[in-house]
């Protein structure tokens, strides 16, 4: 009797303490909540910090770095992070389908991730109209169905949150490298906001600001020489034209290196069949271990998951029997990426792979990537960008510039124990035909980047 009064209350204490639980929606976590609104309501808007960026052809170095308040860092943040990465990936899929469908034999390359920043940094600018539809779009929607204040997005605390992924997202090790740099440039005597220019800090790990004048003879040469002094690597961007009737213009770059682990380089360039009667030869790379593998024969593909480190890896897909990329990239959502690791669940293969070494560079002008999602109002000339300055704000371009290299590790595979230990002969694989290609993070298992190799030293 004792034992049954005991197992009563503590079944009453579970069921108190589970209906004491209060539900709070991610989007909670990234809004504004009650006492922001009433900090933003007092606040005199005609006391907010303003400056006008140094000339593009100064000397200086000095760079304007400012630490996000510390709530931003909060730890409750965790909470909202699949959350997150769900809007990313939603967006990201669209995004590269429908840039797939205007360019059907190009090699396209684009990390959605970054899409995804810059998209976020002009909606810490936005005002009126523009900041609604930039939420939307973005895939916030408060769950309540209320209005105001409350019911919108934190602008700050979403790159905070990106940073935060982007901190967890990859291994720290010698086989990835990933650097970004942003570039904003803005006529003469157009004041920008301190708050958003420094709210967007943790984007990149650098952050350029110039003035320049667009109608200048001179602009694009001196954009140009500035974006090959200040971007990484050996191979640069180089504009033809920018838009004169605009006064401000954001470049994003982002360089990916990475390495396959265990890896070689294949001594003399093997044939790729960019197009079924034309080959070109490349260098390639071999790698030999146990990977998950699936040669699917309903479908028309086979799939395969390769390590770039302990955690993250590449996944490689590639139509066969006469199975076109077109095809696979017409069925895609965002499903599709899960159902491929699904897949690959338990199966298990010994290969020895050759696949191609890459470097590949493009670039990408987000207006025309928002036009073909018929959204381009988003940044358009009537877009509303006041909490970024006073003065009227019209976009011109908005690029993103993509630097990716995929090369071997020059380690020896033959020190694996498990490959050691196999007495089987490896099954060989060529992917010496146009495939998918993905870059994955192995902890939350989400895509960096997402592209369709075609070429693969296509550097134009």
């Amino acid at each position: 009797m004792h034992f049954q009064y005991i197992m009563l209350c503590l079944t009453a204490f579970i069921c108190l303490s589970t209906c004491n639980r209060v539900y709070v929606h991610p989007f909670n976590l990234l809004a504004y909540n009650k006492s922001e609104c009433e900090q933003i309501q007092s606040q005199d808007q005609s006391a907010e910090k303003i400056f006008f960026p140094i000339n593009i052809e100064s000397k200086t170095t000095e760079e304007r770095n400012v630490k996000l308040p510390a709530y931003l860092e909060a730890s409750h943040l965790e909470t909202s992070e699949n959350y997150l990465m769900t809007l990313i990936e939603a967006i990201g899929i669209r995004a590269v389908t429908e840039w797939w469908k205007l360019h059907k034999t190009d090699t396209i390359l684009i990390p959605y991730t970054e899409f995804y920043r810059i998209m976020v940094s002009f909606y810490l600018g936005a005002a009126g109209n523009t900041s609604v539809n930039l939420q939307k779009f973005l895939g916030f929607q408060d769950p309540s169905g209320s209005t105001g204040c409350t019911s919108t997005i934190n602008g700050l605390k979403v790159i905070s949150k990106l940073q935060k992924i982007h901190k967890f997202q990859f291994s720290k090790d010698s086989n990835i490298d990933i650097l970004r740099t942003v570039c904003m440039f803005v006529s003469p005597n157009v004041p920008l906001s301190e708050k958003v220019v420094h709210g967007l800090n943790p984007i990149s790990d650098n952050l350029y600001v110039r003035s320049i004048d667009f109608k200048d003879s001179k602009a694009v040469k001196l954009i140009n020489e500035f974006l090959d002094s200040k971007l990484p690597g050996n191979t640069k961007p180089e504009l033809t034209s920018i838009d004169v009737t605009a006064n401000f213009m954001y470049i994003s770059h982002v360089q990916f290196k990475g390495k396959v682990a265990k890896s070689l380089l294949i001594p003399s360039p093997q044939p790729f069949w960019i197009e079924p009667n034309k080959v070109v030869l490349v260098p390639m790379i071999s790698v030999t271990g146990i990977f998950q593998f699936t040669e699917d024969n309903i479908t028309n593909k086979l799939i395969i998951k390769i390590p770039l480190s302990d955690k993250d890896f590449l996944l490689l897909v590639q139509p066969i029997n006469g199975n076109t990329l077109e095809n696979i990239e017409s069925s895609m959502e965002r499903i599709t990426y899960g159902n491929w690791l699904n897949q690959l669940l338990d199966k298990y293969r010994y290969i020895k792979l050759s696949l191609p070494k890459l470097k590949i560079e493009r670039t990408y002008n987000i207006q025309d990537l928002l036009y073909t999602l018929n959204v381009s109002q988003l940044l358009g000339k009537t877009a509303d960008f006041s909490e970024l300055s006073k003065t009227n704000i019209n976009v011109g371009q908005v690029i993103n510039i993509v630097d990716f290299e995929l090369k071997e590790s020059g380690e020896d595979p033959n020190g694996d124990n498990k490959i050691h230990e196999t007495k089987e002969e490896p099954m060989e694989l060529k992917l010496n035909r146009p495939f998918i290609l993905a870059i994955c993070d192995g902890t939350k298992k989400s895509m960096l980047l997402l592209g369709r190799v075609v070429h693969p030293t296509n550097t134009i």
